[in-house]
């Protein structure tokens, strides 16, 4: 099973996105703030096949940063962003990241993170 690490600060659209990418077939590990992200990262880095990270995560860092540090401790991690901002934030964000504008059907975010996976996205 691929492993999802899913970093969204709204309680609600975490538990959506997360239902739809479970349905989906994925292993979904949430964390609502970016501590909750190193923390996981520190840990089980590798274990992680996908990082879908809001942007805009409240307080402390953005989705950009814990994608960066995702990054560094795995190299081959695919990355989601989901966001409410401007698409021209991408320029910010890790290489080969996948902007996923809000508002957002969470059953199509599981769909698009199916092809990254399959290697078509």
């Amino acid at each position: 099973m691929t492993n999802v690490l899913l970093v969204e600060d709204e309680r609600e659209v975490a538990d959506l996105v997360h239902d739809a990418l479970a349905d989906a077939g994925f292993e979904v590990t949430v964390a609502y703030n970016d501590a909750e992200a190193y923390q996981r990262l520190a840990a089980e880095a590798r274990a992680f096949a996908v990082l879908v990270a809001d942007i805009n995560l409240g307080s402390g860092t953005t989705g950009f940063d814990v994608a960066r540090r995702a990054r560094q401790l795995n190299g081959d991690l695919k990355v989601v962003y989901i966001t409410g901002q401007a698409a021209h934030l991408s320029r910010f964000g890790v290489d080969d990241a996948l902007m996923f504008p809000k508002p957002f059907d969470p059953r199509e975010l599981a769909d698009q993170v199916s092809l990254l996976v399959a290697g078509v996205g």
